[in-house]
């Protein structure tokens, strides 16, 4: 078996090499995603220069949150002067709470972007008799999230609204039984992935990646959250913090995503320039990494060599040349992580200029994240007709959340279905490499989106292919 990589420089030889895909030859291989980069309207307008007043709202995750302060820090570094912050967070409370004091705590302060958790209080079953925000149901949580949504969208139609889970409460040596008064918790959130979903609004779901730490760490989840509740600010800085910035599209440079779920892993460019990739040694003090990843040189990309990889460290050189990934870029690198082992992962990296980078490492369980702009559309890991009839059934949609916007504009349009022409019959599904031959039927619907290209600019689209 050889791998060869080949620069398709014009639409008319993208479709020269898919026809010759769907005819006659048996081959195989994989594709290195070139998307825009993603960002929220929150982002896009402070991009543009506009002040942004920002309400973080909630219970005590957020009154006194280690993610508040840090992301705080870092989106007035990269936007000194333009932001305006408000805690109007309630200690102790729930949505029955927060709804009654959403003009004070929030309205008050005109917001351009807000974000909202109240489920970790909704699911306490401990209030005392007669308290307002006693003995509120799934349904009562799920009315008065969308009461407040309403009401931040009557008052300003434009304003950016993230609603967040968060993490799994447990009953800590302290007494307190904040898991056992908690019996619930999972049904609200999944009350928030539902508004999310049918409100067209981000969602940051914290909670799975943190239920991945307890079940593969127990210590480490143990010292994290120590009361039972409230992560401390390493944990909030290791698993949470980066997830917002990577969701909102903050400028976070060359990161590591990594699915929680399947130990899948892929460098994304979150930048908005082109990076010149020379090395990069991705770390695990626990030895949970793969060292049969699909590493660059194992894709065959010129010039890259394997540095005694070892399940504590993988790392790539190139000593010739460099990978250039561009704005928005993503490049796969297979299962790389063992996802029943701790989450304990670190990523630098090296540019042609000689600098080292300390890259983010965001965990995840949103397939999109991996798998959208591959045109993985249906997240069952295979970019096939059936991904097709979910850009088809979504064509025209907007906002968030959506599964066929697959170069993340915030829109399902044509250019969703050329990434998944461009990357049909890839297979993302752990330790697999194979590319299925696309059917008929579908080669001539690719063979038509292709073609409409044609008479476009060219673009250069690096793919590779694996003969057997």
């Amino acid at each position: 078996m050889r791998k060869v990589m080949v620069c398709l420089r014009s639409p008319m030889r993208q479709l020269t090499a898919l026809l010759l895909l769907t005819g006659c030859l048996t081959t195989f291989g994989r594709c290195a995603a070139e998307t825009p980069r993603s960002t929220s309207e929150l982002i896009r307008r402070l991009e543009a220069g506009e002040r942004q007043n920002i309400v973080v709202y909630g219970t005590s995750l957020t009154a006194g949150g280690g993610w508040v302060s840090q992301l705080t820090n870092q989106l007035n570094a990269d936007y000194p002067g333009q932001i305006s912050w408000s805690n109007g967070a309630l200690s102790g409370k729930a949505s029955n709470s927060g709804l009654a004091r959403l003009p004070e705590r929030v309205l008050a302060h005109n917001p351009d972007a807000v974000f909202i958790e109240f489920a970790t209080n909704d699911a306490f079953i401990a209030y005392d008799e007669g308290d307002i925000d006693a003995g509120i149901t799934p349904s009562q949580a799920r009315a008065n999230l969308l009461a407040m949504v309403e009401q931040v969208r009557a008052q300003n139609p434009a304003a950016q609204i993230v609603l967040q889970t968060m993490n799994p409460a447990w009953d800590a040596p302290n007494g307190n039984g904040s898991g056992s008064k908690r019996p619930l918790l999972e049904q609200y959130f999944q009350v928030y992935r539902e508004v999310a979903s049918e409100k067209g609004l981000l969602l940051i779901d914290n909670y799975p990646v943190w239920q991945t730490l307890r079940a593969n760490s127990l210590d480490e989840f143990s010292q994290r959250v120590a009361d039972g509740v409230h992560p401390d600010a390493t944990g909030y800085q290791r698993y949470v913090t980066p997830a917002i910035r990577y969701a909102l599209g903050a400028e976070m440079g060359l990161t590591l995503l990594v699915d929680v779920e399947t130990g899948r892993t892929a460098m994304i460019n979150q930048s908005e320039d082109a990076r010149e990739l020379i090395g990069y040694t991705i770390s695990s003090p626990s030895g949970s990494l793969l060292p049969d990843w699909d590493s660059l040189a194992g894709q065959a990309l010129a010039g890259w060599s394997e540095a005694n990889p070892t399940p504590a460290n993988l790392s790539e050189l190139n000593a010739t040349g460099s990978a250039a990934i561009a704005a928005g870029g993503l490049h796969d690198l297979g299962h790389a992580w063992d996802e029943t082992m701790p989450l304990d992962l670190s990523f630098r990296y090296q540019t042609t200029d000689g600098t080292n980078h300390t890259g983010a490492v965001v965990y995840t369980t949103d397939k999109p994240a991996l798998g959208r702009s591959l045109g993985d559309y249906n997240s069952d890991g295979v970019v096939n007709a059936a991904d097709y009839t979910v850009w088809r059934d979504t064509l025209g949609k907007t906002g968030f959340n959506l599964v066929a916007d697959g170069d993340g504009n915030l829109n399902v349009d044509e250019s969703d279905l050329e990434v998944w022409a461009s990357h049909y019959g890839l297979t993302l599904r752990p330790s697999t490499n194979t590319l299925e031959v696309p059917e008929p039927a579908t080669a001539l619907l690719l063979c038509v989106a292709l073609a409409r290209r044609c008479s476009e600019p060219y673009r250069s689209t690096l793919v590779g292919y694996t003969i057997r």
